[in-house]
């Protein structure tokens, strides 16, 4: 410990006025003059009383009925030193005071110089000296050694508390800047260089695990040459020290870096002048992070109490390590929230704001995503001849891929209804570019129909698709297909199918988001449900093809009521004028 301690001074702890204290209470309880000095013999004390503790001494004698004699510049000097381990603070000194030669009984001599003969100046004299060396005030001088020891010890404790405000300091202000790692790199290097000033060591480094590589790789140094960092990797299997530094015991300490023959590098580190070497692990909820290290140029041992400091700031280091990647992981994140609610935006703006207006056809529409990306689609094409194209279609998956397809098939739909006049024709295209294009377990169901709004003709081609609905006269028809789903047989067949329309009739064309719509008893909205719905709107006498929508979509949330929802839910309605 001794030799870790800096230059002190017995002032660094003891202000004058607690010293002159000190000295005058010593002084009147061993009745002596007394002194305190410092480490270079200046006087740093005065030897006469101070002015208050004069006037408390009076006023505690006034209270006794006891008068304190004043102490006296005379005799003997004893002197104790106030050390902490070899180093002297200062000196406490005490001068002996013999009685005065008035304090000796002149009759009771008288009579013992008449009756040997002697003459009486003499026999005082000698009895005076006697008395000198036999009463050296031993009491006094054993409190003298013990108020020096009391001084020592209340400087080593207000340094030892001083050394843990110091050390306390620098974990505060460690965790501050770790508790705002967004640029890490520039933390963890003003992390090593605080270390090393807080630890007085000569170098320090963090090293953080790549597991990829099997190493302890270099993140923030302090005082390390290039050279000494270009020396070659430090490997995690093979660092033995580390191992222990990151075990439950949580550091490992080696003497001399030069002979301890677990140091991978020991030339390097003679070169670099490193000598001894403190390594503490770096972990975070268990899990391994890295090693903070730190050097010394001569043969150093660390108390507990720094390596407790230095484990304190490398457990802070590791969890804003971690800190940092969670924050990196967030912008990440956020940035790709940002790109997906832009590709959500274009992706409303491929859904139709509302429907035709049309003659002898009125239509309706219900679109409610389950993300803001969706799987599903929908859309009303105007075709020549007062036709019109009504789609539905449902892409497996969720999220960004499904979007990305869904945008891949409408697009290429629209340019087929342009060019192409069979629906078969149409969905054999779109299906040989999603074999194409798509990986396996990717497809897509799709309906596609063609209402002639003069002729009240539907022709339609479904392929694996729930079957549309016809309303006619309080039945429900089902408009069958044999179609495979698309994306899955490059050389499937589809077919197509004609049904003519009645004024009145209702047509219901959804995806199974509707059917599959689950309760918290796990039990799903279902076809039944649908038809009920369906049928109890469009038997309202004022019924819409809007009110018709909206009521069937009133029916499925009400009977989930607060469930998350799991798929996107699509219908087009259209009612035949």
């Amino acid at each position: 410990m001794a030799d870790t301690i800096e230059k002190l001074n017995l002032t660094d702890f003891l202000d004058l006025a607690t010293l002159q204290e000190i000295q005058d209470s010593f002084a009147a309880v061993a009745n002596v003059k007394a002194m305190i000095t410092d480490d270079q013999g200046n006087q740093l004390t005065t030897t006469e009383p101070a002015a208050e503790f004069l006037q408390r001494q009076q006023a505690i004698a006034a209270a006794e009925g006891v008068t304190p004699e004043g102490p006296q510049k005379e005799g003997h000097e004893y002197v104790a030193p106030i050390t902490i381990g070899n180093q002297r603070l200062g000196t406490l000194h005490m001068m002996i005071q013999p009685p005065s030669p008035e304090l000796v009984d002149d009759a009771r001599l008288q009579k013992l110089a008449d009756k040997y003969g002697i003459e009486l100046r003499p026999l005082k004299a000698l009895v005076l000296q006697l008395y000198r060396a036999d009463n050296p005030k031993p009491s006094a001088i054993q409190f003298l050694f013990l108020m020096a020891n009391a001084i020592a010890r209340l400087c080593y404790q207000e340094y030892q508390l001083r050394q843990r405000i110091q050390e306390l300091t620098a974990v505060y202000n460690v965790t501050m800047m770790l508790a705002d790692a967004r640029d890490l790199r520039k933390v963890l290097q003003r992390t090593v260089e605080v270390v090393a000033d807080v630890m007085k060591a000569k170098a320090s480094s963090i090293r953080l695990i790549d597991k990829e590589s099997d190493e302890l790789r270099i993140r923030a140094v302090y005082n390390l040459s290039k050279e000494y960092l270009g020396k070659g990797p430090v490997l995690l299997s093979k660092a033995e020290i580390d191992h222990i530094a990151l075990s439950p015991k949580g550091y490992e300490y080696i003497r001399d870096m030069r002979t301890d023959p677990r140091i991978q590098y020991p030339e390097e580190s003679r070169r670099e002048g490193l000598v001894s070497f403190l390594s503490v692990g770096m972990r975070y909820k268990g899990r391994p992070v890295g090693s903070l290290r730190i050097y010394s140029g001569s043969e150093r041992t660390f108390s507990q109490l720094e390596i407790d400091l230095l484990k304190a700031i490398a457990a802070q280091a590791a969890a804003a390590i971690e800190n940092a990647r969670l924050y990196e992981e967030a912008m990440v994140s956020e940035a790709l929230e940002r790109q997906i609610q832009m590709a959500a935006d274009v992706q409303q703006r491929m859904v139709p704001r509302k429907a035709p207006i049309l003659e002898n056809v009125e239509l309706a529409s219900a679109y409610v995503p389950c993300f803001a990306l969706g799987g599903d689609f929908f859309d009303f094409i105007p075709l020549p001849a007062s036709n019109v194209g009504l789609v539905v279609a449902d892409v497996s998956g969720k999220g960004v891929p499904a979007s990305l397809i869904m945008a891949s098939v409408r697009a290429f739909l629209r340019a087929q209804v342009d060019n192409v006049y069979y629906l078969y024709e149409i969905m054999r295209r779109v299906n040989l570019m999603l074999c194409r294009d798509t990986k396996p377990g990717e497809f897509v169901t799709c309906c596609y129909g063609v209402l002639d709004c003069n002729t009240r003709r539907f022709t339609y081609t479904n392929a694996g698709h729930p079957p549309p609905l016809i309303l006619r006269n309080q039945q429900i028809i089902e408009l069958e297909t044999q179609n495979m789903v698309l994306g899955v047989a490059e050389d499937e067949v589809f077919r197509q199918s004609i049904v003519d329309l009645l004024p009145g009739d209702f047509i219901l064309l959804y995806t199974d988001g509707l059917a599959d719509a689950m309760n918290f008893q796990s039990k799903t909205f279902g076809r039944d449900n649908i038809v009920a719905a369906f049928k109890h709107a469009g038997n309202i006498p004022s019924a819409t093809a809007e009110t018709v929508a909206q009521h069937i979509l009133w029916d499925m949330r009400r009977f989930v009521g607060l469930t998350k929802r799991t798929d996107d839910v699509t219908m087009i309605v259209a009612k035949i004028l």
